[in-house]
């Protein structure tokens, strides 16, 4: 699994295969200046020391002198190689996956938590950045250096390598155990830190509630049991990689000593010599070396592992609707949405019920009713956030299973009731949908709000901030109103869109956008008496039944339910 974990990360990004073939044969090539030093101090010691002749001693330490510069500039250039690839590599993942986050449909978002979706996008990203970094360049050239050794350590003598390494299958088991519990306690560092962020930003995003109920206490106690998890499971992980690193230094000692032992009993029999025992703990420590360091390196390695791991499990989420369909409805047709014997449910319980309306092409519609009736599911039907259970939904007569997704996203706009900016300028956010076909003063003043941004120093150029916070609420919900009528969609849905105004701002965006629609069919949900006045049909909503659907003089006449609401409504006017 780990393995195919890799394999399938490298072949995630096929754009860094040509550096990285690159880079690694850079490594290689340092790697192999490595091998040659203990071969040349193994002749100065046979043929220079041993024999007295020192001129022989000098000119093995000359070329000992230029392998070690050749290795220096050999591998600074790889690990600048390595680096650049490791960096680019995180780079293209971190695109990869707002990409596919952003094609995904809405009912995920619903079901994961924001702030470990971010912890995607950040802590998994930079445990990425830092294998990138500090791990890929010191992984790739021990792996190297180990496999070298290896060679080199049987090309001196086989028979003392045999000793050498008799111990190893120990090592290898040892290994095993360590990575079996290592990897356990790495995924859960990883899980933690995504639930610390989840409960930061839950802390954060509602600290005016928190401090309103005075329940800082409640929510400090939260955030220092997950954060204490968080600990412990760090913790885990360092215990492993405190019993592992010890084993491997004394592997290492029992197997030097071990060779130093029979390697002299060879050298007082004439079959070794002092040289070639010197090379022969040289490249063991080359091998056990690397080991070590990879072992200091594990945590980054397995980090990065799990990270991609929960990239992996992002990206294998599929776009439901979005691979559903390709008809592009024609958009000449009178009839916009239509709603045939629909029934839906976001788990078992049905929250629509055979619901049945036809809007015609240019038509005002309102939606009505109390509290979870199935006003705004309806809307997210209409937006194709989600498909009917039961029953056809239809753009234009064609079945929305059918429709494209991106024929949708361009055809249909969407006011949510909770209004969300973009960081940048009131002018940024109006012209979101098209920003180079918008002449946005000219279209303001033709319906008679261009004025209503004199209140701000920069007017239109007035910085929002993040998520529109340096202005109000109700400024930030007129934005968001004129951003989606100046889309010019087909159709337009407002969720409770003006709930946030006053009664001027309201005012305003209702004849503004009584005179962009003449040609866009909207549909409201209503929160207001004065928003569902100059609709020409009123869709009466009770507990996920479609009980009404006329105008509101005929409605106020013989719907009992309706006569309820609007009464209620007066009363609250």
């Amino acid at each position: 699994m780990r393995e195919k974990i890799f394999i399938r990360s490298y072949r995630l990004v096929p754009e860094i295969r040509n550096p990285l073939i690159k880079s690694s044969l850079i490594v290689l090539l340092g790697t192999g200046l490595r091998m040659v030093g203990p071969w040349l101090i193994s002749k100065g010691v046979d043929e220079g020391v041993v024999k007295s002749d020192y001129s022989y001693v000098l000119q093995i330490s000359l070329f000992y002198l230029l392998t070690v510069v050749a290795l220096y500039f050999v591998t600074s250039k790889a690990i600048l190689a390595i680096g650049l690839v490791g960096e680019t590599y995180v780079r293209q993942i971190r695109e990869k996956l707002f990409r596919h986050l952003t094609s995904l449909d809405i009912n995920y978002f619903e079901k994961n938590k924001t702030g470990v979706l971010v912890a995607r996008l950040t802590s998994d990203m930079q445990s990425l950045n830092e294998f990138a970094r500090e791990g890929s360049s010191s992984v790739l050239t021990s792996l190297l250096t180990i496999f070298a050794a290896t060679i080199a350590v049987f090309f001196v003598d086989f028979e003392l390598s045999v000793i050498a390494f008799i111990i190893l299958p120990l090592l290898g088991v040892a290994t095993r155990i360590f990575r079996k519990h290592a990897d356990k306690a790495y995924w859960a560092v990883r899980e933690w830190i995504g639930q610390v962020l989840s409960s930061l930003q839950e802390g954060i995003s509602g600290v005016r509630i928190i401090q309103a109920y005075g329940d800082e206490n409640t929510q400090i106690e939260r955030f220092e049991d997950v954060n204490q998890s968080h600990l412990d499971a760090n913790l885990r992980s360092a215990k492993n990689i405190a019993i592992y690193f010890p084993f491997i230094e004394i592997t290492r000692v029992t197997s030097i000593a071990t060779v130093i032992w029979f390697g002299a009993q060879r050298i007082f029999e004439g079959t070794l010599t002092i040289g070639e025992l010197v090379a022969l703990l040289f490249y063991l420590n080359y091998f056990f070396d690397p080991l070590i360091q990879l072992s200091f390196n594990y945590d980054l390695l397995r980090s990065a592992g799990s990270s991609m791991k929960k990239v992996f499990s992002i990206l294998d989420e599929k776009p439901f609707l979005s691979e559903k369909g390709e008809a592009t409805p024609l958009v000449d047709n009178e009839k916009v949405i239509e709603f045939k014997n629909v029934d839906f449910s976001y788990g078992r319980e049905l929250v629509l019920k055979n619901i049945n309306f036809l809007i015609n092409k240019g038509e005002k519609i309102a939606i009505v009713g109390e509290t979870g009736a199935g006003k705004s599911t309806i809307a997210k039907l209409v937006l194709r956030f989600y498909l009917a259970n039961e029953g056809k939904v239809e753009f234009f007569e064609t079945d929305a299973n059918e429709v494209s997704q991106q024929w949708v996203r361009d055809n249909v706009a969407y006011v949510p009731q909770e209004s969300f900016l973009f960081r940048g300028t009131i002018r940024d956010n109006l012209i979101y949908s098209d920003p180079k076909n918008i002449n946005l003063e000219d279209e303001l003043a033709s319906i008679g709000v261009l004025s209503w941004f004199d209140r701000y120093e920069n007017r239109l150029d007035q910085e929002v901030g993040e998520r529109g916070g340096n202005i109000s609420a109700g400024e930030r919900q007129f934005v968001a109103l004129l951003r989606a009528v100046l889309a010019k969609r087909q159709i337009i849905v407002f969720d409770e869109a003006t709930a946030n105004l006053d009664i001027e701002s309201e005012s305003s965006i209702l004849e503004a956008t009584n005179q962009l629609l003449s040609f866009q069919t909207s549909i409201v949900i209503a929160h207001r008496l004065e928003t569902i006045l100059n609709a020409e049909k009123i869709m009466v909503m009770k507990e996920g039944s479609l009980v009404g659907f006329d105008n509101h003089d005929n409605l106020l006449k013989n719907n009992e339910i309706y006569k309820e609401l609007f009464s209620a409504w007066n009363l609250v006017n």
